[in-house]
């Protein structure tokens, strides 16, 4: 009797601990969310055979995941992540990276493992997770604040940034044209597309020539699958404060365009977002900022900040406000950190930390967790040493893309803190875009990163406990 017990209540065990987690992946353009996710589930799948590829992952450390497999989507409703294919290119001669991420993708996960509490382990008790990931363009988080915005105060705002720095010459040919088409002329189609093509080539230059960040709206240079792509056809407009549009007019138009966007794109997306999610990890290419100068820094920054806004915990989350998000755990993490040697890695995640030290303080106050790390997904890179103008310095070395011959490169000294303005005399440093390692496309073969673990273990540790 006390046996039969014994096990009721292991397999009651097992029901509450069995869970479904959903890990949301995101990150500014080039940020590294493929080569993620990629090397998330092959390592996780290799945790089995090759716990030491995550030493700082716990459940893995300790040799409790018992197995690990790729589940079939249930629906078709969004594209299957690029699993096989990503792989398929990191395994070829020579690798390659993957394309970037321009929709909605999915992938799950099953880990089945054994529990870290001693009454669990004394039964005898496992669990499982099933881990679902979601894709998804970084630049998209972008639209949130416009579903506080009305168009007039959208519009003022987009031409303060347009006429300012880096994007002024850019957004020349876009205003020329608004000036021959003024907000009060007659509104029509082929108008609106016109000045909204032009609009949309002024933030594609400035994501290219400049490196800038803060690009609105998000869809304009990642617009997903849209039914209807008219809805996009819309631009700030010229808008005194207080002014209505005319009915008729371009700016009404434009006014109708921006709603409807809000309303069929945006809100249906945070609302997924919100009602799908327990976990967040943000990336961001921190270095490739550096790299820019002084305005890509203080763009990516603001554009951060923007997403930022969307995390933010307790009463004052605009995602809780508006759908009920339950998102708890958020990470952001600068990539590429195999692109420095081990102590500036340490700097890179100090600067992160101080870049998201306010909405770290609020997480905290709201029981909820925010934190930063530095990482490399795919590690491309190993550790050396050079000499400089008669100094030994730390570098690393690598095989540049298309190169036949690694290089030993110094890539400068990464501040903690965000740059004073004398830091930016001369470009921090010019990065080169390192060949990705050949990898074995067997399962179980695991993928070389730095501090991936350290990541999943922030993220899923109580998940695997």
């Amino acid at each position: 009797m006390r046996l039969l017990r014994l096990e009721k209540l292991a397999t009651l065990t097992a029901l509450v601990r069995d869970r479904t987690m959903r890990l949301a992946v995101t990150g500014l353009s080039q940020s590294g969310k493929t080569a993620f996710i990629t090397s998330l589930i092959h390592n996780l799948l290799s945790a089995v055979g090759r716990p030491a590829r995550l030493p700082f992952l716990r459940a893995a450390a300790e040799r409790r995941i018992i197995a690990a497999r790729l589940l079939a989507l249930e629906s078709n409703a969004v594209a299957k992540f690029p699993l096989h294919e990503t792989i398929a290119g990191l395994a070829g001669d020579p690798p390659h990276w993957p394309p970037s991420t321009i929709d909605l993708r999915r992938a799950r996960l099953s880990l089945h493992f054994s529990s870290a509490g001693l009454l669990a382990r004394t039964l005898g008790g496992t669990a499982e997770l099933d881990l679902e990931i979601l894709d998804y363009p970084g630049e998209w988080l972008l639209d949130l604040p416009l579903l506080r915005q009305s168009y007039g105060d959208w519009s003022r705002a987009s031409f303060d940034l347009a006429r300012r720095g880096a994007r002024a010459p850019l957004a020349q040919d876009w205003l020329d044209l608004l000036a021959r088409h003024p907000a009060g002329s007659a509104g029509d189609s082929e108008t609106a597309w016109q000045v909204h093509e032009l609009y949309r080539s002024f933030l594609a230059a400035c994501r290219t020539r400049e490196q800038l960040s803060l690009l609105q709206p998000g869809r304009f240079l990642n617009p997903g699958q849209i039914a209807d792509a008219s809805i996009l056809w819309f631009c700030p407009m010229p808008l005194a404060p207080g002014r209505q549009a005319r009915p008729g007019s371009l700016a009404a138009l434009m006014e109708e365009r921006f709603e409807t966007y809000k309303r069929g794109i945006v809100e249906p997306f945070f609302a997924q977002l919100a009602k799908d999610v327990d976990r967040q990890i943000v990336l961001v290419d921190v270095l490739r900022a550096l790299n820019a100068g002084e305005e890509a820094f203080a763009d990516q920054r603001l554009a951060l900040e923007t997403i930022l806004a969307a995390f933010r915990f307790g009463r004052r989350s605009l995602l809780r406000w508006l759908f009920g998000a339950r998102i708890d755990r958020v990470l952001f993490a600068a990539t590429k950190a195999d692109h420095v040697p081990a102590l500036q890695r340490d700097h890179l995640e100090t600067l992160m930390a101080n870049l998201v030290t306010a909405p770290t303080l609020r997480a905290k106050e709201a029981h909820a967790r925010v934190a930063a790390a530095a990482l490399a997904s795919i590690r491309c890179t190993e550790d050396g040493t050079d000499v400089i103008d008669g100094r030994k310095v730390d570098v690393v070395i690598g095989l540049p893309e298309g190169g036949e011959k690694r290089v030993r490169f110094f890539p400068g000294i990464v501040p903690v803190t965000p740059p004073p303005a004398g830091f930016w005399g001369e470009r921090f440093t010019e990065f080169p875009v390192f060949q990705p390692p050949r990898i074995s496309s067997a399962a179980g073969a695991g993928i070389p990163h730095i501090n991936l673990d350290k990541a999943l273990d922030f993220l899923l540790e109580d998940a695997l406990a």
